[in-house]
């Protein structure tokens, strides 16, 4: 692999440490029981600690219905909570290799290859190189909890700060982590930012939101799976309670307010009408759980030197379709494709293509090298954090 050349042109130096921001689905979470009853006879009312996300056995058959009744949220008075009797965690922030991968087994990688080649330089620290900052992606600004990971998060940097003989920080994110790097950066002043961080590299950052977010919310949650393995619905009910899906939704100006995002024979909906489609679904809440992220995030110029890397030409989902109205809303939708990296439209992605910060602009071309999960194992990616932390 093209690290592993590099490991022969870099020269024993200090390092400029890495703290990771996760996209979305990429960290894990723990949870704790004490629930007054049971959701279905075969779930349990009480547990020590457990990996609530991800643990693949617990997407399968009816176990689905337990681990949807504890990862769910709920939404009172404007606030977005864990339901009664679920005391969740995130493990492993501050550690090293807690982003390697997604779920339980080891199956599905994530950072692993950027993490290995960053540690396999020479003059690399555990516990000072690489560091992981995971994160309740159920929960977005403007929430208590969003705001306590920004505390801890710039607390990280500081540390790393410290602990790495006053080496600037590089901050990677993926996905989502790139809207949560960005919102967070906005909260820190000039100064500190100068002091603290030398670089921001976001892959496939969800600047303007996603498209797919609409069928998410819609129809389909967030798993792919076959109905007769895990139950679609009951994924798509569960989604419609978390924040961070409203979150992630197309939002204006990115979008225009006449373009037409989801129609059936009834109805076109557009960013600006959201407020209709919840209600056309049946989420009595829904304009109220928009309302409350709608304007949280932050897009802007970070003030920080910015490396813009994303895919494209990859078929993305630019707008859905129903042809018969009463498929609307459980059925799934036709789909129009765009432009994109397979799950964020290119206009969404290039957002920080023209923030005066950003010195670099780089895109991988095809599913192979750019697709939105594939970017962080391009070993070329990987190759210009090398260059760049050297």
């Amino acid at each position: 692999m093209l690290w592993i050349v590099l490991l022969f042109l870099v020269p024993v130096q200090s390092l400029k440490p890495v703290i990771l921001v996760p996209g979305a689905l990429a960290s894990r979470i723990e949870a704790k029981l004490n629930k007054s009853e049971r959701s279905h006879f075969y779930c349990s009312k009480t547990s020590d600690w457990y990996t609530l996300w991800l643990k693949l056995q617990s997407l399968i058959g009816p176990a689905v219905n337990c681990w949807a009744d504890n990862f769910k949220m709920e939404f009172n008075e404007g606030v977005f909570s864990n339901t009664p009797g679920v005391e969740t965690r995130v493990p492993g922030f501050g550690e090293g290799h807690t982003l390697d991968y997604v779920d339980n087994f080891s199956y599905i990688h994530y950072f692993k290859d950027l993490v290995d080649a960053v540690m396999s330089l020479p003059g690399a620290q555990d516990g000072v190189s690489v560091r992981s900052a995971p994160y309740d992606f159920r929960y977005s600004p403007p929430s208590k909890e969003c705001e306590l990971y920004f505390d801890r998060l710039k607390k990280l940097i500081e540390d790393t700060y410290k602990a790495s003989n006053s080496s600037k920080v590089v901050l990677i994110s993926h996905s989502l982590g790139g809207l949560t790097t960005s919102t967070f950066l906005n909260t820190l002043s000039e100064e500190w930012k100068d002091k603290h961080i030398h670089a921001w590299v976001s892959a496939a950052g969800v600047f303007g939101g996603a498209i797919k977010e609409v069928k998410v919310l819609v129809s389909h949650g967030v798993i792919n799976l076959p109905d007769f393995v895990s139950n679609r619905l009951v994924h798509r009910n569960l989604a419609r309670t978390v924040m961070g899906n409203y979150f992630m939704l197309p939002r204006s100006p990115i979008w225009g307010k006449d373009e037409v995002i989801l129609q059936t024979p009834k109805a076109n909906y557009t960013t600006d009408n959201f407020e209709q489609l919840f209600a056309d679904m049946g989420v009595t809440d829904g304009a109220e759980k928009w309302k409350t992220v709608r304007d949280a995030s932050f897009i802007g110029d970070p003030g920080v030197k910015t490396y813009c890397f994303n895919g494209k030409d990859i078929a993305t989902s630019a707008s859905f379709y129903y042809k018969d109205q009463k498929d609307f809303p459980d059925q799934i939708p036709e789909t129009v494709s765009g432009d994109g990296d397979g799950t964020v439209p290119a206009r969404s992605l290039q957002v920080c293509h023209k923030w005066n910060s950003t010195v670099q602009v780089t895109e991988y071309s095809g599913a192979d090298v750019g697709e939105h999960d594939k970017i962080i194992q391009n070993q070329e990616f990987i190759k210009s954090v090398i260059e760049l932390i050297s």
